[in-house]
């Protein structure tokens, strides 16, 4: 997937997401936590592109249907053709956006299975992200304005600065973490700052 192609697909989740606002902001989130820890999960640009992506989609299942949005969205990604990814790469997002909420992959999920071992690991690492990103907008009201991430001594610690309190988002951040938990083998603390 090439820079330009993430356009492409900004433009397409603007059209096909009911809250693009939100979408942006867990695309905004997730690219932050997954900077902040580039030197502890070793991979590059181009998966930072398949996570910007599945961060702007993770949603589009809600344009198909009310039910089940996040199975919606991965067959909706791996079936469209238009979008400007290869056929491996559309597969790593419409996993990532499969994982983006509900139950971790398990060994019956035929798509998840069928991939390498080092692409598995990334699907969890892009869902695992988005998953905290998701949470820490659960408001829609994009109350976070900066987040930072930091890996130590076994516990993934996720520093946030936020309007108002941050209780609901630190909750489902936290309940949402357990993908990245796994990734990492770390636990995982939430802290929050209020903005003056």
């Amino acid at each position: 997937m090439k820079k330009q192609d993430l356009q492409i697909v900004h433009e397409a989740a603007a059209l096909l997401t009911e809250d693009f606002r939100h979408a942006e902001q867990v695309c905004r989130l997730s690219l932050a936590i997954y900077d902040d820890l580039s030197l502890v999960h070793g991979c590059g640009k181009q998966t930072r592109r398949l996570l910007a992506a599945a961060a702007l989609l993770h949603d589009i299942g809600w344009s198909v249907s009310n039910v089940s949005h996040h199975k919606c969205g991965m067959a909706f990604i791996a079936e469209d053709r238009t979008l400007p990814f290869s056929l491996r790469e559309r597969i790593l997002v419409a996993l990532a956006v499969r994982y983006h909420r509900g139950p971790l992959p398990k060994q019956r999920h035929q798509l998840y299975c069928g991939l390498s071992k080092q692409d598995r690991r990334k699907v969890q690492l892009i869902a695992g992200i988005i998953r905290i990103a998701d949470g820490l907008d659960r408001s829609h009201a994009g109350v976070v304005r900066s987040v930072h991430a930091k890996l130590s001594t076994g516990t993934l610690v996720i520093s946030c600065t936020g309007s108002g309190r941050g209780s609901p988002e630190q909750r489902t951040a936290a309940k949402k973490a357990d993908m990245l938990m796994k990734v990492f083998s770390a636990g995982i603390r939430i802290c929050w700052k209020r903005c003056p």
